[in-house]
C-alpha cells in the first residue's frame, strides 16, 4: 500500500509537470497571453520633456543613474558650491539635490512597482489534496486540480489601464513639479545676482555720501557753510549706512534661499553668481508672447494639466472595470483524480460567484462619481493654470512697463544731470559737490532701478513658469 501511495504522488507530479493535460496548459498559455502585463516608463523618461523645458535634464533621467537616498542628500548637504555659480549649475544642482523632488521620485518608484503588481495577471492556483493510510489496506485517494479565474480575460485589461494611467499621473505630476523647481532656481539665482549688484551700489553710496559729509565739514570750517549742510550729509550717510546694510541682509537671505532649493543647507555661502542661463536670458528679455497663443499650448505644456487629466482617464477605466465586473468571479480548472479503487481520472471544475447578496451596482455608482470627481478636478487645475498664465502675464506686462517708464523719466534725466555736472565742474564752471551730488542722485535712481529690474525678471521667469516650459525660445 505505500507503493500505491507513491505512485499515486508521482502519477500527480506527472500531472502537474508533464504534457499529459495538454488541453490544461494550452489554457494557461492563452490565459497568460490574454493577460500580458503592460510595461511603465522609468522617470528616466522624463528626460527630453526637462530638457526642453527646464533647460537641463537631471542626472536621474539617465539610464545608469544611482539612486538619490537619504545618505545621498545628507553627504550632498554640505558640500562647497561652485564659485562662481553658473545658472544652468544652480538648475542642475537643485534638479539632483532637491530633498523634495527625491522624495517624489521614490514615491513615483514605489506607484511604478504598485502598478505593475495591479497589472500583474493573478496566478493560477493550484488545489493538491491526498492522505495517509490508517492501515495496510487502505488506498489513499489523490486530487489534483488547477484553477484560473477567467474572468481576469475581461477584467485584467481594463486594471492594467487603469494602473498605466494612475502611474503616468505620477509621472507627469513628479516632472511638472522639476520644471517648477528649475524656474523657481532661475528665479532665486537672478535674484541672487540682483542683491549682489544692489549691494555693490549701496556701497558705491556710502562711499559717495562719505565724501560729501567730508565736504560739507571743510565747507563749514572755513565759514562757507552753516551746521544744517553738515546734518543733511550725516543724514544721508546715515541713509546709506542703512541702505547697505539692508542690502547685505537681503543678500544674504537670497543665498540662503537659493541653497535651500539646491540641497545645500550645510555649504559655505562665501560664492557669488557666474554667468547667466542664455534661455532665460532670452525668456527675461524676448518680447512677451501672445497670450491666446499661450492658452492653446498650454494644455500640452502644463505638465500638471496632463496629470490630472490622466487621473480622469484612469477613473474613466475604473468605471469600465466595475461594469465588466457585474458578471462576478468565474473560476475554471481542470485536474487529476485517483478514487479510493485506484481509478484515475480526468478532472473538471468551474467556480461562478452567484450575484444574490450584491450584483456589483453599488462599485459601479463609487466608480462613476470617483470618475465625475477626477473630471471636475482636471477641469479645476486646467482653469487654475489658466488663471496663473493670465495673472503672470499681467504682472510681467506691469513689471516691464513699470521698468521702463523709470528708465526713461528718473535714469535717463539723472544720468544727464550727473554728466552735464561733470563737465561744468571738470572746466571749473561749476562746483566739484554739484557733481558729487548729481552722481549721489544717479546712484540712487540705479538703486531703483535695480528693485525695479530684479521685479521684472521674477516676474516674467514666472510667465515662463505659468506657461509650464523654458526655454522661452519655444514659446509660440
Amino acid at each position: 500500500m505505500h507503493g500505491q501511495s507513491l505512485h499515486g504522488f508521482d502519477t500527480c507530479r506527472m500531472f502537474v509537470m508533464s504534457a499529459t493535460p495538454c488541453a490544461i496548459i494550452a489554457f494557461t498559455v492563452v490565459f497568460v497571453g490574454g493577460c500580458a502585463t503592460n510595461t511603465f516608463e522609468q522617470p528616466a523618461s522624463l528626460g527630453a520633456d526637462l530638457q526642453s523645458r527646464a533647460g537641463v535634464a537631471p542626472s536621474w533621467t539617465q539610464a545608469d543613474a544611482k539612486v538619490i537616498d537619504a545618505q545621498t542628500l545628507h553627504a550632498a548637504a554640505a558640500v562647497a558650491l561652485p564659485n562662481p555659480l553658473n545658472e544652468l549649475d544652480a538648475v542642475a544642482i537643485a534638479l539632483d539635490a532637491s530633498p523634495g523632488i527625491a522624495k517624489m521620485i521614490s514615491q513615483t518608484n514605489a506607484l511604478r512597482a504598485e502598478a505593475i503588481d495591479i497589472s500583474t495577471p493573478a496566478n493560477p492556483v493550484l488545489n493538491f489534496t491526498s492522505g495517509v493510510p490508517l492501515d495496510s489496506m487502505s488506498v489513499v485517494p489523490i486530487f489534483a486540480m488547477l484553477m484560473f479565474q477567467i474572468d481576469e480575460l475581461w477584467t485584467q485589461p481594463l486594471r492594467s489601464e487603469t494602473a498605466r494611467q494612475t502611474y503616468q499621473s505620477a509621472l507627469l505630476s513628479l516632472g511638472a513639479s522639476a520644471i517648477a523647481l528649475a524656474v523657481e532656481t532661475r528665479v532665486a539665482w537672478h535674484e541672487v545676482a540682483m542683491r549682489s549688484e544692489e549691494r555693490e551700489l549701496a556701497q558705491n553710496d556710502l562711499r559717495i555720501t562719505e565724501h560729501l559729509l567730508t565736504i560739507a565739514r571743510e565747507r563749514f570750517a572755513v565759514g562757507e557753510s552753516t551746521g544744517d549742510a553738515v546734518a543733511k550729509s550725516q543724514a544721508e550717510m546715515k541713509d546709506a549706512h542703512h541702505r547697505l546694510s539692508q542690502a547685505s541682509q537681503m543678500l544674504s537671505a537670497a543665498q540662503l534661499s537659493l541653497m535651500a532649493l539646491l540641497g545645500r543647507a550645510e555649504a559655505s555661502s562665501d560664492w557669488s553668481t557666474g554667468a547667466p542661463d542664455s534661455s532665460s536670458v532670452f525668456a527675461i528679455h524676448a518680447p512677451i508672447a501672445d497670450e491666446q497663443k499661450l492658452l492653446v499650448a498650454m494644455v500640452d505644456s502644463r505638465l500638471d494639466v496632463r496629470a490630472a487629466q490622466a487621473q480622469a482617464n484612469a477613473a474613466k477605466s475604473k468605471v469600465e472595470l466595475a461594469r465588466r465586473s457585474r458578471s462576478n468571479k468565474l473560476d475554471v480548472g481542470g485536474g487529476f483524480d485517483q478514487d479510493m479503487e485506484g481509478e484515475q481520472s480526468a478532472a473538471f471544475s468551474a467556480n461562478v460567484e452567484l450575484p444574490i447578496f450584491n450584483n456589483g451596482s453599488a462599485r459601479i455608482d463609487k466608480a462613476e462619481a470617483e470618475l465625475q470627481t477626477a473630471n471636475i478636478e482636471a477641469e479645476r487645475v486646467r482653469q487654475t493654470a489658466i488663471i496663473e498664465l493670465r495673472r503672470a502675464m499681467a504682472q510681467a506686462l506691469a513689471s516691464q512697463e513699470k521698468r521702463d517708464v523709470s528708465a526713461e523719466s528718473l535714469l535717463a534725466p539723472s544720468a544727464e544731470t550727473f554728466k552735464r555736472a561733470q563737465i561744468s565742474a571738470d572746466i571749473g564752471e561749476g562746483s566739484r559737490r554739484d557733481a558729487i551730488d548729481a552722481q549721489h542722485a544717479l546712484n540712487l535712481a540705479k538703486l531703483e532701478m535695480n528693485d525695479l529690474e530684479r521685479q521684472r525678471r521674477g516676474a516674467r521667469l514666472a510667465l515662463a513658469k505659468a506657461a509650464g516650459f523654458l526655454p522661452a525660445e519655444a514659446l509660440p
